[in-house]
């Protein structure tokens, strides 16, 4: 077969190629976590002041608090953060353009582009006040909800690692997705210490994340496939 045709065969099956059907128990998730982020949501938009534990659990950081901890959290705080979280994306899209895996590469950059319009029209269009100045121990001048150092850290450190454990196996594979989440609740919990979030917008991010992230992973064969034709008629001109 010629490569013109095959070209042909790669785009003409690219057009019909739909997204199979989640699981029953799967779609009950993305169900479930879509519900989750439009209660809370809505909740935050009647009430922008503090929801149920926020005030308390705010309060208990507050109160032990310690140099070391406070390192320790800038720190991780910081490794979560937007420019730590987009040079990961970028490394992780540089090394699979460099093997040519295009279509992954492709998709590491939506799905790492997706999570920052999320952050970004959410904290807009919601506008919830941050905590008080005085518990803040580190400056930001956005709004609140939902926390983008939860939201973008679930989505890109949860990509990076879902593609990385596909060529991992047994002890490697569990130790990375072990790390990644241990990583990402570090992250979340160093907002709150550091008081520049309510536990309620760590709580949204970290929802927000995994939805799209779950969304992006059952809409990857859909992406792959359009990528190929794309590709395939860029070689074919």
């Amino acid at each position: 077969m010629s490569s013109a045709a095959t070209s042909k065969q790669m785009e003409s099956s690219a057009v019909f190629t739909r997204p199979k059907p989640p699981r029953p128990a799967a779609l009950g998730v993305l169900i479930a976590l879509g519900l989750a982020v439009l209660t809370l949501t809505i909740a935050v938009l009647a009430h922008p002041d503090p929801l149920g534990p926020d005030a308390s659990w705010m309060r208990w950081f507050v109160e032990h608090r310690g140099d070391t901890a406070t390192s320790l959290a800038k720190g991780i705080s910081m490794l979560g953060g937007t420019a730590a979280m987009t040079l990961l994306a970028a490394v992780a899209y540089a090394v699979l353009l460099w093997g040519r895996q295009w279509e992954t590469a492709i998709f590491v950059a939506v799905t790492g582009l997706g999570a920052g319009a999320l952050v970004y029209f959410g904290k807009l269009l919601i506008a919830r006040p941050r905590p008080p100045l005085a518990d803040r121990l580190v400056v930001e001048t956005n709004h609140s909800y939902p926390s983008g150092h939860a939201l973008g850290s679930i989505v890109v450190v949860g990509v990076v690692a879902l593609l990385a454990a596909r060529v991992l196996h047994g002890v490697w594979r569990a130790l990375l997705l072990t790390v990644a989440a241990l990583f990402v609740v570090g992250v979340g919990v160093s907002r709150i210490y550091l008081g520049v979030h309510w536990p309620t917008d760590v709580f949204a991010g970290w929802v927000f994340g995994i939805l799209w992230l779950s969304l992006c992973f059952t809409f990857e064969p859909v992406l792959a496939e359009r990528c190929r034709a794309v590709l395939a008629r860029a070689a074919r001109n």
